[in-house]
């Protein structure tokens, strides 16, 4: 019956039109898999010959999965039955289905990682598996593909953490598969010998590159392997079309298991003299194929479709760059056998294909750190240092001469697609970083010398009447800007003369663009330079430049960004350009999301986003910031009053707009409701971008009294503000930004603010339940909290917050339901132990605080989880008893003992599946911090805890093992947090090995809690 239905759901999965249908059986088939039948109907159907091929391969499937991770349901005995029954199915299908083929392979692949090694004999399961496919002579054509699939999976799935072994098993596996290295590569080397068709040789070889990637390189005879006749099939594979794809996995992996640090190692030296000549043969091949490829590109091919020496010339490059970056820092000393890698990268940095040429980029980012550093390698003296960097001088130099053409924007780009033209910016980007490390190597001048000479034959063009190549200016600036942390010295000539004729090029988007850009990323370089008295011109001639840049919608953004990277550069320099700026800044205000119409404004303004107007404004306040103290205190004001007088015009038109809505209600009977209730979206619109204007100036100008003085200015607008929006979550935290901003660079200068604050953000918080207001109390206690005279205040609030926290936060599903809140009440009250312990460690507020994170302890929220972790950690460390003295570890000490048999318990089930793996590590944490703090007593709650463990989880040795690193903790040794750490890390793996064994510790542990 259940294999009736199990065949009926098959084909409703996959044939039905109906999608209700489809979902139902798909819900059906998984439920299934999970059960004891799906052993025995699998089996049935794999070896009846009459079954379709949908159903085989779910068969198999199903099979793996319950080999891997179910494999403890099966009876004491029943393994060896298993196994042979999936040889059988093996060699039925080896001539058969790849698909089904591969997942029996995999199924026996867990299969050795279930069964110890004394199962499968002397041999070990290799040994057992290839006897046993091989000694029917009726089987060999059916064996032969399973047996090198086997020897593909069997290494790939040494270490893998689907089956569900204990973790001591897993890495006695790896050990027994390292054991089998050397009869694994006999073994193919007689396939080897016995067939010799290419489709076998490839295989042979991807198998080869398998056992090389689980092979420790210490343990291989370099000289033997030299002469290895898999070395020698993978080499000559190169020059085969069907082999050459495995080929190149297996020499890669060669030329791995040959290097160290950079280095060839010495015992694998007549290896690498086998493997190096016969990778760079490959170059003149490669070139062809380069040229081929720009050939095509020439003729307007759009290279959708990529051919076979695509194909090859990849695989040829990647063999170069593994060449190049395994032996790099023999490269670097610049031998003559340096120049043969070298010369292959730059033919694989000259490739027209982007993604082919990148693959060069890593080498040359190394060799570049091996020439400039000590970078994996032993210190070299100056002069070594300067001659070898003269060495590959040139190389370097022909590197950029290559790299700056590629970033040329094509003819064609604006027909190009989103994501081509996604590609081309990766790509360009890839190119910057290429260039920054040639840069490093030639240095500031010589890169700069070579990424202009475009531009002087662009000028050339024009000056012959010939039109201006505005592409190739654009690459060349992009170029220039690439290299900007290796400039040359300040005032150099050639940079001031590119910097003078970028207010001329011509009002071409993309060229303006990158012009901005540029100017962004020389803003300290022109600090330099106008601070050495050079080009004192300059500055009004960019800004005039910027100015007209903002105007542009392509443009507008990189110029905002030049602005605020200049501003905050130039600083102090700024300042005769002051009235300038702010006339800029007056303009701008009516720009971007605050405007109060999209369609009153002017084109050049509605190019502006908000994004944009919120950089002008942020360097206008790092301009303001750097002014004397006594000018400061104007400036701010000068910045707060048109977004002020805007903010109130948005106001006043949002009341009359109520006081209207509140008449015409009253006309029709009053019967509408509350007309606050009807707040127009735009008054929402128009008023947060302002808000988010003043908060950027209360972040930028660092002047606390200034700061200070003014939020007291604006905090009426900002109460009524928040009064108005409070039904509105999003609308809130952007406001409350606004304070919390200024109380940062205010610090105690808002002291006068205090008494406000402690009373209405209470208040806030109760009537909106948002978190951004304990994140306001949280910067509270930050600057106040070390003042005993602030400490009673802030006790009352931190008190009244956190119980109107705990309110929301009762149950599990409340922090599911509100988990901002859970994050920011425990960073609050993590804030208050570091800053003000006093008013956490209260008899009303730390037991709320307990039961909260008792409640929420196995939040799956990470940031919620990991504030309350945090926050328990920091409570039970020793050194808060010894901080807050003797009534304070009384506190801790009442509110600890009658919760923390529950905690811990749902800690060690938070570390052993009821968290994320990733958790465990905090959770850890805690629990040491409480063994530390506790002693004995924290021993015996995480005792009751762990033997809670059912055995079908985890054995009593295991439970053991963590305990006894418990106790050495628990005891003050140095090194029982490490132990800890292991041991519960150890549990966790095993316990989380598969379902069944995850959910019956769930189960003991969670049992009679309300979780």
């Amino acid at each position: 019956m259940s294999r009736e239905n199990l065949l009926d759901a098959l084909h409703a999965l996959n044939h039905h039109p109906d999608s209700n249908v489809k979902k139902q059986a798909s819900v059906w088939l998984e439920q299934w898999q999970s059960s004891l039948d799906a052993w025995i109907v699998c089996d049935t159907i794999l070896h009846d010959a009459t079954s379709n091929l949908e159903a085989q391969y779910f068969s198999a499937q199903t099979l793996r999965t319950k080999v891997q991770r179910d494999f403890e349901e099966l009876p004491e005995g029943a393994a060896a039955s298993l196994r042979d029954s999936l040889v059988e199915l093996l060699l039925r299908f080896g001539t058969g289905s790849p698909p089904v083929r591969t997942q029996l392979c995999l199924a026996v692949a867990a299969l050795t990682a279930h069964m110890p090694p004394q199962q499968w004999g002397p041999g070990g399961s290799l040994q057992w598996l290839v006897q046993r496919l091989s000694s029917g002579t009726d089987s060999q054509q059916a064996a032969l593909p399973c047996l090198l699939e086997l020897l593909t999976i069997l290494p790939q799935e040494a270490g893998s953490y689907r089956p569900a072994v204990r973790p001591e098993r897993r890495r006695q596996l790896i050990q027994e598969m390292e054991v089998a290295i050397p009869s694994a590569l006999q073994l193919l080397a007689t396939i080897l010998q016995q067939q010799t068709g290419p489709d076998v040789v490839a295989r042979v070889l991807v198998a080869f590159s398998e056992w090389l990637k689980l092979a420790n390189p210490q343990t291989l005879d370099g000289a033997a392997l030299a002469q290895h006749p898999l070395v020698t099939a993978a080499l000559e594979g190169l020059n085969s079309e069907r082999t050459f794809d495995g080929a190149v996995d297996a020499v890669v992996e060669l030329v791995y298991v040959t290097s160290s640090g950079g280095q060839p190692n010495e015992t694998m030296l007549p290896l690498v003299a086998r493997l190096v000549p016969a990778v760079m043969q490959l170059l003149p091949r490669f070139v062809r194929a380069s040229q081929a490829a720009a050939a095509q590109a020439h003729a307007g091919d759009d290279g959708s479709e990529e051919g076979d020496d695509d194909e090859t010339a990849k695989g040829m490059a990647r063999l170069f760059a593994e060449v190049g970056e395994a032996y790099c820092a023999l490269i670097a000393t610049g031998n003559q056998q340096a120049v043969h890698p070298v010369e292959a990268l730059l033919a694989v940095a000259a490739h027209p294909n982007d993604e082919l040429a990148a693959m060069s980029f890593n080498f040359w980012h190394r060799l570049s750190r091996h020439l400039t550093s000590s970078f994996g390698a032993q210190p070299a003296s100056e002069e070594e240092m300067r001659r070898r960097v003269a060495v590959f001088t040139p190389a370097f130099e022909q590197l950029v001469t290559l790299l700056r053409g590629r970033v040329r924007f094509p003819a064609d780009w604006d027909s190009w697609e989103q994501d081509d033209r996604d590609d081309f910016k990766h790509a360009r980007q890839d190119v910057s970083d290429a260039l920054l490390d040639a840069a490093g190597v030639l240095g500031g001048e010589r890169t700069l010398q070579l990424l202009t000479e475009p531009l002087a034959a662009v000028s050339a063009q024009v000056a012959s009447g010939g039109a201006f190549d505005w592409p190739t200016a654009e690459a060349a600036l992009y170029c220039v800007r690439a290299v900007h942390s290796n400039a040359p010295e300040p005032g150099n000539a050639l940079l001031l003369q590119l910097f003078s004729s970028l207010p001329q090029l011509p009002a071409v988007p993309q060229l303006q663009y990158t012009a901005a850009m540029l100017l962004a990323a020389y803003a300290d370089w022109l600090t330099n330079t106008f601070a050495a008295g050079s080009a004192a011109d300059l500055m009004p001639q960019l800004l005039q430049m910027l100015t007209t840049a903002l105007m542009d919608k392509e443009a507008a953004n990189a110029a905002a960004l030049a602005l605020r990277h200049l501003c905050d550069a130039c600083g102090a320099a700024m300042a005769p350009h002051l009235d300038a700026l702010m006339a800029l800044y007056q303009r701008i205000q009516s720009a971007g999301q605050a405007s109060t119409s999209a369609a009153a404004l002017s084109p050049p303004h509605a190019a502006v986003e908000e994004a944009d107007v919120q950089q002008v404004v942020e360097a206008l306040a790092l301009v303001v910031s750097a002014l004397p103290a006594e000018q400061r205190k104007a400036g701010l004001q000068a910045l707060l009053s048109p977004v002020l007088g805007a903010l109130q015009g948005c106001l006043e038109q949002e009341l009359r707009a109520e006081l209207s809505a509140a008449n015409g209600h009253a006309m029709n009977g009053g019967s509408a409701g509350h007309p606050h209730q009807s707040t127009p979206a735009a008054g929402l619109d128009q008023t947060l971008p302002l808000i988010d204007r003043i908060t950027i100036i209360f972040r930028y100008v660092r002047d606390p009294d200034a700061v200070a003085s003014a939020l007291q200015q604006v905090w009426p607008l900002l109460h009524a503000i928040i009064e108005d929006f409070r039904g509105k979550s999003s609308a809130i935290e952007r406001v409350v930004r606004c304070p919390r901003y200024a109380l940062k660079t205010a610090g105690k200068s808002a002291a006068g603010l205090l008494p406000m604050l402690t009373e209405t953000l209470p208040g806030w918080f109760e009537a909106t339940r948002h978190s951004s207001f304990l994140y306001v109390a949280s910067e509270l206690i930050k600057v106040f909290g070390s003042d005993p005279a602030h400490v009673q205040e802030l006790g009352v609030l931190f008190e009244r917050l956190v119980g109107k926290a705990c309110e929301q936060l009762r149950s599990l599903g409340d922090f599911r339901d509100v988990p901002d809140v859970a994050d920011d009440m425990f960073l609050l009250a993590g804030r208050g132990l570091s800053y003000c312990p006093t008013i956490v460690l209260t008899p009303v507020t730390l037991p709320r605080l307990l039961d909260a994170a008792t409640a929420g302890v196995l939040v799956q929220h990470r940031d919620a989880c990991c504030s309350i972790l945090t926050f328990l950690t920091r409570l039970f460390e020793p050194q808060m008893l010894l901080q807050c003295g003797p009534t304070a570890a009384t506190q801790i000490t009442a509110a600890v003992v009658p919760r923390a048999p529950v905690l811990v318990r749902l800690l060690v089930a938070g570390a052993v599946g009821g968290l994320p793996s990733p958790r465990c590590a905090d959770i850890t944490d805690a629990l040491v911090a409480l063994l530390k703090a506790t002693h004995d007593q924290g021993m015996e709650w995480l005792k009751a805890a762990i033997d809670v463990i059912p055995d079908e989880a985890a054995t009593a040795s295991d439970r053991t093992q963590v305990l006894s690193a418990a106790s050495e903790i628990s005891q003050g040794g140095a090194a029982g947090g490490r132990s800890m750490a292991h041991a519960m890390e150890e549990l966790s793996e095993l316990v989380r090995r598969n379902r069944r064994s995850l959910e019956a510790a769930q189960r003991a542990l969670l049992a009679g809690l309300q979780h």
